[in-house]
């Protein structure tokens, strides 16, 4: 199919969205597909899609509208002129009035479609306006996954907890890809960014990437660090404000251990990739990952991870013999007791000789390895390419 003739259709596309926005734009990039988004109409966003190429209509004004829970018949009419020439729909995240519009648009039409729930299936997820989630998925979610010639996730547990609403034949598990970037110039940005915040350059260094949400458990991160024996081991907190505040974070670190916890606060990509590399290991407490960027980065610069239960990628990462993952530490539970145990573990190791340092290196090696290998665009872009030319499963 020529670009044209395939779309990307989703919600308000803003890069705050996060893991979403950058998903979303890597289907497009796969496929040579645009972008058509919905925008809720809060601000203005056309200068965004000088950035991701999206084209954009605002979804209406009213309380049901401005958010899609209907979608108004001038909307409809813009949308379905649009995408007049599209042969096959991408429809990206539930529960809004585009993805019901979009499945009867298919239908009338004779298009296929494809569903990407993002998430929006994981029993996390579900448990949050439960009731209003229920009721949309019974009135209209059977019939739109039904009728889906593919349901795309990006872990196998994330499918698998899908399970009760996809078909399974048509379910279809695609890692989303992240870059391999060089480390030819590690020695410098780590100086330079530990000068920058104040860090010594000989002392390991934790690193937190997330937003400042109850579902990133980032209270619960940075309780577990000063609680963990971690020696001179300092831990440094990339954050963008949300439910809780960086100022909020802040204040709830001990006296104690002022010196050795940095909230640095949101950062631009290159001070981003900076921490990265300067930092000695990787730590997420999350309740609920169905990809985790943040994670898949950091074992992409070569550091070993802490990761809780809720990283469904885990389940695909590499283990070895005694079923351990191979490069770092997979908590066994979302206790206190097992990351402060983790943490502790990876102090030890961090900050002792050069054998620990070694096994260290060699589990961030490890995860380094397995993402230039499973995550690589050129494999996204390939399943991609081969769902479409392959049309609907088993034909």
């Amino acid at each position: 199919m020529r670009h044209s003739e395939i779309w990307n259709l989703c919600l308000t596309h803003d890069p705050s969205l996060g893991g979403l926005y950058r998903s979303i734009n890597d289907f497009a990039r796969g496929l040579e597909a645009p972008i058509l988004s919905l925008d809720d109409g809060r601000q203005p966003r056309a200068e965004l899609s000088a950035n991701d190429g999206a084209v954009r209509i605002p979804c209406g004004t009213g309380w049901l509208t401005r958010d899609c829970h209907v979608m108004p018949r001038r909307t409809a009419d813009e949308a379905a002129a649009i995408l007049a020439p599209a042969r096959l729909l991408v429809v990206h995240s539930l529960f809004r009035a585009h993805a019901s519009w979009a499945a009867r648009w298919a239908r009338e039409h004779g298009r296929r479609y494809w569903a990407v729930p993002h998430g929006c299936l994981d029993p996390w997820s579900l448990g949050h306006r439960r009731l209003a989630k229920q009721a949309w998925l019974t009135i209209h979610g059977r019939a739109f996954l039904a009728g889906a010639e593919r349901v795309v996730f990006s872990t196998a547990r994330a499918a698998k907890k899908a399970a009760p609403w996809v078909p399974a034949e048509s379910a279809a598990v695609v890692h989303w890809p992240v870059d391999l970037p060089g480390l030819q110039d590690q020695d410098e940005q780590r100086r330079r960014f530990r000068q920058a915040n104040g860090i010594p350059e000989d002392v390991p260094l934790l690193l937190f990437i997330g937003r400042l949400h109850p579902v990133k458990r980032p209270v619960e991160t940075l309780h577990r660090f000063c609680t963990a024996d971690t020696r001179n081991a300092h831990l440094v907190m990339v954050c963008i404000d949300d439910a809780i505040t960086k100022a909020d974070l802040v204040r709830r670190i001990p006296a104690t251990h002022r010196d050795r916890v940095h909230v640095v606060g949101p950062l631009a990509p290159a001070e981003l990739a900076a921490a990265y590399l300067a930092s000695d290991g990787f730590v997420s407490l999350s309740f609920q990952e169905n990809f985790g960027y943040a994670a898949a980065e950091a074992m992409a610069h070569g550091l070993p991870v802490i990761l809780s239960p809720g990283h469904d990628l885990a389940a695909d990462m590499p283990h070895d013999s005694a079923g351990q993952l191979g490069c770092g530490w997979l908590l066994p539970d979302d206790t206190p007791q097992a990351a402060s145990q983790a943490i502790t573990e990876w102090a030890a190791l961090a900050a002792g000789r050069s054998a620990s340092q070694a096994r260290l290196k060699a589990s961030g090696n490890a995860g380094r390895s397995w993402v230039g290998e499973a995550l690589s665009f050129d494999r996204f872009r390939a399943a991609l390419e081969g769902m479409v030319a392959s049309g609907p499963p088993g034909k």
